[in-house]
């Protein structure tokens, strides 16, 4: 019994020490450590043989890791956030215990070295598949301490990922090893990336030209703002915040996510009363463009070609789709809109359907946005403003969850986007550490493809962060106002925006090779 109160012990420690670290909290440097207790669990039950329970306790101690970090989700979903607890923990599970199979075959050196590539894989591939959640990318976890990870304009965030990994294997294999720690070579391997960053930051030389930039924050309590009859009010709201806050320089109005409710048909988007009373505002402020969320949908017609899974209107005997969607009203009045193309598993799009159509109502998770199985974009598309005197500004309208995927924003900085903007609407967690956390992953972007990130929120945080990933103004949560901001057109263009998730990418291909060549040698042994 005692035995087994420390290995739980242990691995409590280990998911507290990484929790600890996350964002909000400014503790990154105990991610150097948080993953040692998982490796030593592994040393005790093999030296005791009883590896079976390995697993287990490790499991408990991801577990905790996943709670402490993400508890805020159950405001919005209770059977969502148990979901998503228990499935995002097993999948940080697999690489523990493939470690722990493939030591027996290679040595523990070069099995904490598949190790940290398992890892990458296991993060490069949560990007990318029906259940993708990013948010405890290990990498994230250095959002709010930008000046350590300037580099991430070489790497992305799955460079620091690399880096937690390789400094708790080198740590671990160093002391279980040769029972002393070699400390300069650690010392160099936590340092000499923070010097890069320290250089990286203060080297930097750009040439642009400000642009002003107003950012509405209504604070419209979301579980109220979808209710019939409330529109025309929330829509009087946004005005008289543009009157109070456009001036004369003004050249674009950002607006957050969803903020135009009512699920507009996208065939007649002018029609919509929202959508007039936005225009009828431009007229008085010519050369003014805006960026706004809604709610829209539209009609398959026939013999068009129907995604996997439509919606199916029966009066109409019509196939649809809804989407969350960001709505460019240009300064001549023209419009385009961008359909937010990284979903949210469970509330915005149903993972592997066949399997999980049944649980439908259990995973409803809120992140953000309108709810339902909604349609998506396939691919990013950049919005391009024609402002007074043929002034020209692109925006990458990303749409809440978006902001989360690195790899992903590139699409829209590879279409010329000059500024980042992030509309939002992260009051479905409450005053929690959810909708910091989502901030500060955004200064993980400005710093990856060097440009000024604009956050609207509904309700949430609304700023201006700069190329360094500073935050330079914010509008706190739950305060209804705006932001004059200005923010440079930059055009610079990062090695990472040039090759994207590269280290994700160099993780699967080790990863398929190595994990044949120990089949083979598995099978040898057998043989022989």
């Amino acid at each position: 019994m005692k035995k087994r109160l420390i290995y739980i012990a242990i691995a409590l420690l280990g998911g507290c020490l990484l929790s600890l670290g996350w964002p909000p909290n400014t503790l990154p440097f105990l991610f150097f450590i948080g993953l040692i207790p998982f490796l030593y669990l592994e040393t005790f039950f093999s030296e005791k043989g009883r590896g079976k329970f390995y697993g287990l306790y490790t499991y408990l101690g991801l577990f905790t890791f996943n709670l402490l970090s993400t508890w805020w989700v159950w405001n919005a979903s209770p059977g969502g956030a148990v979901f998503m607890l228990i499935a995002n923990t097993l999948l940080m599970l697999i690489p523990f215990v493939l470690y722990r199979i493939t030591k027996r075959f290679i040595g523990q050196g070069r099995a904490l070295f598949f190790f940290i590539v398992r890892w990458l894989t296991f993060e490069y591939m949560h990007f990318r598949w029906g259940l993708a959640y990013p948010w405890l990318t290990l990498g994230n976890g250095f959002a709010t301490s930008p000046n350590l990870v300037q580099w991430y304009e070489y790497t992305g965030a799955l460079g620091g990922s690399l880096w937690i990994l390789s400094v708790n294997a080198f740590i671990y294999n160093s002391f279980s090893k040769y029972r002393k720690l070699t400390t300069a070579a650690i010392a160099i391997l936590i340092v000499a990336p923070i010097l890069w960053s320290s250089y990286l930051k203060n080297n930097q030389s750009f040439c642009f030209t400000s642009n002003e930039i107003l950012v509405i924050q209504p604070n419209i309590d979301p579980y109220l703002k979808f209710e019939p009859g409330t529109k025309r009010a929330q829509i009087d709201t946004f005005i008289s915040l543009c009157k109070s806050g456009i001036t004369e320089n003004t050249k674009l109005i950002i607006l957050p996510e969803t903020a135009l409710v009512g699920n507009m048909n996208e065939k007649f988007i002018s029609q919509d009363y929202g959508v007039r009373r936005l225009k009828s505002f431009l007229i008085d402020h010519p050369g003014v463009g805006i960026l706004v969320g809604a709610s829209t949908h539209r009609f398959y017609e026939d013999g068009e070609e129907l995604p996997p899974y439509p919606r199916y209107y029966e009066p109409a005997d019509k196939y649809y789709d809804s989407y969350n969607t960001a709505l460019q009203i240009d300064a001549d009045g023209s419009t385009a809109t961008y359909h937010k193309s990284k979903l949210v598993p469970g509330v915005e799009s149903l993972p592997f359907p066949y399997v999980f159509r049944k649980f439908d109502n259990i995973l409803d998770l809120n992140l953000g946005g309108v709810s339902g199985n909604l349609g998506k974009d396939r691919s990013a598309k950049t919005f391009h403003y024609t402002l007074a005197k043929n002034a020209q500004l692109s925006i990458a309208p990303l749409i809440c969850y978006e902001s989360v995927f690195g790899d992903y924003v590139g699409e829209f900085v590879h279409q010329k986007a000059d500024i980042l903007a992030v509309i939002t609407n992260d009051g479905w967690w409450g005053n929690t550490p959810g909708h910091k956390q989502h901030m500060h992953y955004a200064r993980l972007r400005a710093i990856e493809y060097r440009r000024y990130v604009i956050r609207s929120a509904n309700t949430g945080i609304s700023c201006v962060i700069d190329d360094n990933g500073k935050v330079l103004k914010q509008l706190g949560y739950w305060k209804q106002g705006y932001l004059q901001v200005k923010a440079p057109k930059l055009t610079y263009e990062t090695f990472y925006s040039k090759t994207g998730d590269y280290i994700g990418k160099i993780a699967v291909y080790i990863f398929l090779v190595l994990g044949l060549s120990i089949i083979v040698k598995w099978i040898n042994q057998q043989i022989g």
